[in-house]
């Protein structure tokens, strides 16, 4: 075991000095960017019930930040009107208030998805063009809604 004197005698540029000085920067802990720190301690001190520190504008939410109660609550998701089950991700609006999920957006005859056509009521029955058309002698009320 070398004493304290004697580690001075390795030569910088010995491949024992740059292992050893490699393991003393693998135990140190990782640099953050100052950013990242403000942010950190804004909200660990948000976190104790304490006022958050000074943030410059670059990094300051533009609205308030969330209270736990509204994290808590869950965000409103929409019913899809063909098949009644919650829509969580993409939701097509037919009409406010309407809504249907991309795959159930379709013609109730032949099952084209009218996604990028457009669709056409009759009753209250969602069709493509062409059989809205051949649906129209029958049921005088077609609307057309693209």
């Amino acid at each position: 075991v070398a004493s304290e004197g004697e580690s001075h005698l390795l030569r910088e540029d010995s491949e024992v000095f740059k292992m050893l000085q490699e393991n003393r920067e693998a135990r140190m802990a990782p640099r953050q960017s100052s950013s990242f720190r403000l942010l950190q301690e804004a909200l660990e001190a948000e976190e104790r019930g304490g006022t958050p520190a000074y943030l410059p504008s670059s990094l300051s939410p533009q609205s308030s930040l969330p209270t736990s109660r509204a994290l808590a609550s869950p965000p409103k998701l929409h019913t899809c009107e063909k098949c009644n089950t919650s829509i969580a991700n993409q939701a097509v609006r037919i009409q406010e208030g309407r809504y249907r999920h991309p795959g159930c957006y379709t013609c109730a005859d032949c099952g084209l998805n009218l996604k990028m056509r457009g669709h056409f009521w009759v009753g209250d029955e969602l069709y493509c063009e062409k059989h809205a058309r051949q649906r129209y002698s029958a049921a005088p009320t077609l609307n057309s809604q693209a």
